[in-house]
């Protein structure tokens, strides 16, 4: 039998798990150094043009929206001037053009130029340029001229009309232009609303050199930057997409409003074109979102290592940070050259305090993602500050480096942000998602703690139930006791002593004695039946019958019963209230039966429109006492008929009142037909009957 292959344990898997990322490293940082060593090769192959030979800066007279001429007020000239050029202009904000003449005859070679004795006929015989210059950004937009001849260039700035580009630019330089015999002057012009001035490196080398760097240069300030700005505006929109759904957790949308202005950030940056009128607003925006940037990552780290904003450092981070949005409108053009060395000095002292209490939290909590976030913070610092720089036009390559460093692009006035950007939102987002799941991994430990109590109060709960039920069925089955007991007592055992006394006096026949046995057996079914018969005639009809039938078996010359039941104003008591009434005459009858040796009984009902009462009465010997322990030959007396009778009446909502005098006794009840404005415990509310 084939034999299938053990799965891996847990141990083996991790350690296969721990190669993969190793493995994707090492191959990434491969490919990087072999990317590293291909760009420096190919700087090496190409020269950087030291200085110019002759550089002016001149006003653009107001006749000549179009800056097309050279011909305005000189402000600025220098011979053998070094590049790369920096100019600050001292006072308002004007439309100024610039001027830089290059000697390229030390950088090309006789095969570099058409040569018509050698080559002959041009017209005939075509050739590609061999060499070609790089103008590392242009950033103020320019114009090339090779030997008078215009070659390339993007547009340039007017009175109307502000362009900033941030490209690099690769102009070929046609062999049927150059001079083989020179002069060869390059001439490259650009114009500027802006008071920095910076004319950037400017390379020459072999075209397919120059073609390589100038894809490396645009893949570092433009492809990536733009990949950035749209990974910094998904993740901003996801992240506040996030934070809309859950608002209990801000830090979401606090990232999320961090990757949005990063990302607003660089894109009013490196904005094209717009209106030189609307240069002042743009400006104001950039300080604006610049400043809310600030403001919101300084937020965020002290979020993170959970120490909150005390007032006196709120009020420090919200004047440093909108300084420069607050100021500029004042200052105008005048003050912009100073303003932004001034504010980055204003922001860095709480950068550097916030970053000092990360290295705080980090030395107290040794965690890795405090580790990864300063340092991907240190990196974003460098990188801003040399971003600042560059929007300064303070950006120089250092002096004295070889020729295939890649040292020498360090002056090319290139934005390097952009490239700290999405690992350090997605650092911003790890640490938040870890502090996340620690959230969820307490909340899952605490509703595990709250499941297993509630299983526990359950199982309280179900025991409580049990006994309580076992209670309420033992309170039940006393009751059905106390009932059956009443019942029998009251009912069957009143209608008893009746039959039994009319017997022994002879007043009933075998007939009678039959129909009053049946009559006895239909109630101890009734008793016992779980559906019991309930009486809904009018109480005047039972109580007539009951004191016609008692009539039939107990009057004669020993006994009389005399009853007066009035006919008008009939009424119904509902539920179970003419059967409790009933038992009650029923119970005061027999014990004058059994104990009182009357000769009469008198039973009388009164009634008015709100109540009904009754009142019996016997001619019984006064002498004998409550208690009654008389004739034996119905039993001995239980003590509990009357105590019967007063809970029947007091369910009822009525009265019941038994009174021993000279002349006998009497029983008096009293029942409210109508209900009291203050409910009562009375389990029947009977409805008064139209007579």
């Amino acid at each position: 039998m084939p034999v299938l292959p053990a799965w891996p344990s847990q141990e083996t898997a991790g350690r296969r798990f721990w190669w993969s990322p190793l493995l994707a490293l090492s191959i990434v940082m491969v490919f990087m150094g072999l990317m590293v060593w291909n760009i420096a090769s190919e700087l090496a192959a190409i020269h950087t043009i030291p200085s110019a030979e002759r550089y002016e800066l001149r006003v653009v007279p107001a006749d000549d929206p179009k800056a097309l001429r050279f011909d305005g007020p000189l402000v600025d000239s220098e011979v053998d001037a070094p590049l790369p050029l920096v100019d600050h202009e001292e006072g308002p904000s004007q439309l100024r053009k610039a001027r830089l003449v290059i000697d390229l005859d030390a950088y090309l070679e006789p095969s570099d130029s058409f040569d018509d004795t050698l080559e002959g006929n041009r017209e005939v015989h075509l050739r590609g340029p061999s060499k070609a210059i790089l103008v590392s950004q242009a950033v103020h937009g320019l114009d090339v001229f090779l030997n008078g001849v215009w070659l390339d260039g993007f547009p340039r700035s007017t009175a109307d009309d502000r362009f900033m580009w941030f490209r690099p630019i690769m102009v070929p330089l046609p062999a049927k232009v150059l001079r083989p015999h020179g002069p060869n002057r390059l001439t490259i012009e650009y114009t500027s609303w802006e008071p920095h001035l910076t004319f950037s490196p400017v390379y020459v080398g072999e075209v397919g050199h120059i073609a390589f760097i100038t894809e490396v240069l645009d893949f570092i300030g433009g492809s990536l930057a733009n990949a950035s700005k749209a990974f910094c505006l998904l993740t901003g929109l996801f992240m506040v997409g996030i934070w809309m759904v859950n608002r209990r957790d801000d830090t979401f949308g606090l990232i999320g409003a961090v990757a949005l202005l990063w990302a607003t950030v660089y894109t009013l940056s490196l904005w094209v074109h717009l209106p030189a009128s609307w240069r002042d607003a743009w400006l104001w925006a950039f300080y604006a979102c610049t400043g809310s940037l600030n403001a919101l990552t300084l937020l965020f780290v002290l979020r993170f290592i959970q120490e909150p904003l005390t007032r006196p450092m709120a009020v420090l981070v919200t004047l440093s940070s909108s300084a420069a949005a607050v100021i500029s409108p004042f200052l105008g053009s005048r003050g912009e050259v100073h303003l932004a060395h001034v504010w980055i000095w204003l922001m860095l002292p709480l950068q550097v305090w916030v970053l000092l209490r990360l290295v705080k939290y980090i030395r107290r909590t040794r965690s890795r993602s405090a580790i990864l976030l300063l340092l991907h913070m240190l990196l974003a610092g460098l990188l801003i500050v040399h971003d600042f720089l560059v929007m300064a036009h303070q950006v120089s390559p250092p002096s004295g480096i070889a020729e295939g460093s890649l040292l020498r692009l360090l002056g090319t006035p290139i934005y390097l942000t952009h490239l700290v950007l999405p690992p350090l939102l997605i650092v911003m987002a790890r640490v938040h998602l870890l502090k996340y799941g620690e959230s969820i991994q307490r909340v899952k430990e605490a509703n595990q703690v709250l499941a297993d109590s509630l299983r526990r109060r359950e199982m309280e709960l179900t025991l409580a139930y049990d006994r309580q039920s076992g209670l309420e069925r033992r309170e039940a089955a006393q009751e059905e006791r106390e009932r059956l007991y009443r019942e029998l007592h009251d009912g069957i055992g009143s209608r008893l002593v009746t039959t039994l006394f009319s017997v022994r006096d002879g007043h009933l026949n075998a007939a009678q004695l039959e129909q009053n046995l049946l009559d006895l057996l239909q109630g101890v079914r009734s008793l016992v039946s779980n559906s019991p018969q309930r009486e809904e005639r009018e109480f005047q009809n039972i109580l007539f019958d009951y004191c016609v039938n008692l009539d039939s078996l107990l009057s004669g010359k020993d006994f009389q019963l005399e009853y007066e039941v009035p006919s008008g104003q009939e009424f119904v008591l509902l539920e179970d209230g003419a059967k409790e009434l009933l038992r009650v005459v029923e119970e005061t009858v027999a014990n004058t039966l059994k104990y009182a040796n009357a000769t009469r009984v008198t039973i009388q009902m009164q009634q008015t429109d709100h109540s009904m009462s009754l009142r019996i009465t016997d001619n019984g010997r006064s002498a004998l006492a409550q208690s009654l322990p008389q004739r034996p030959a119905f039993g001995t007396s239980t003590g509990m008929g009357l105590t019967h009778m007063r809970k029947r009446m007091e369910s009822l909502g009525g009265q019941f009142d038994f009174q021993l005098t000279d002349t006998g006794a009497v029983t008096r009840v009293e029942l409210p037909l109508v209900q009291a404005a203050v409910p009562t415990p009375a389990r029947v509310s009977p409805d008064a009957a139209a007579s």
